[in-house]
């Protein structure tokens, strides 16, 4: 048997099982007399009913191709931040590393210098740099620095350098 003969059978089976139930639906017997309607619409209306909803499965089936594009476009650009977030993160340990090397070097210097000169140049320094400054030099020099330099600055350095993280957090800060 060919395909025409398969689709001509089936086509005409669903022809047939639809006006079953449009008339079983409808309380349509044709034995009491009642006028069935026109089997010719009811075929024209279940075709109508069949184009709209292949062009509604069209137009999902659109939609669905739709979605899947921008859900590659959004898993790429996700990707995409992924990479230059870890970039920024590698960038920011490197330049933490090379601060860190700086702060560890000025400390030298600053330990090779004579406290009164040492003194003045971490009050040139801004309050944060002069305090990790002096977290990497020994206590001795830090207190020798830390003597030279008038009481305010030294002060807040002091504050800074010799209180815990929870007492910072208490006040705010």
């Amino acid at each position: 048997m060919n395909q025409t003969g398969k689709g001509h059978r089936a086509g005409w089976g669903f022809v047939g099982l639809a006006v079953f139930l449009m008339f079983h639906s409808q309380g349509w017997a044709l034995d009491e007399g009642k006028v069935a309607q026109d089997p010719l619409h009811l075929l024209e209306t279940l075709e109508n009913r069949r184009v709209q909803l292949d062009e509604q499965a069209k137009k999902l089936e659109i939609r669905e191709a739709d979605l899947k594009r921008l859900e590659e476009k959004l898993a790429a650009r996700i990707d995409a931040l992924e990479k230059l977030r870890d970039a920024i993160r590698n960038d920011l340990e490197q330049e933490k590393q090379f601060d860190d090397k700086n702060i560890a070097r000025l400390g030298k210097i600053y330990t090779s210098m004579k406290p009164g000169a040492a003194a003045e140049g971490l009050k040139a320094l801004d309050q944060e740099t002069a305090v990790k400054v002096l977290k990497v030099m020994s206590e001795k020099i830090v207190a020798k620095i830390l003597n030279k330099m008038d009481s305010t600055s030294a002060g807040r350095l002091a504050d800074e350098l010799g209180m815990p993280l929870s007492d910072k957090r208490r006040r705010g800060e």
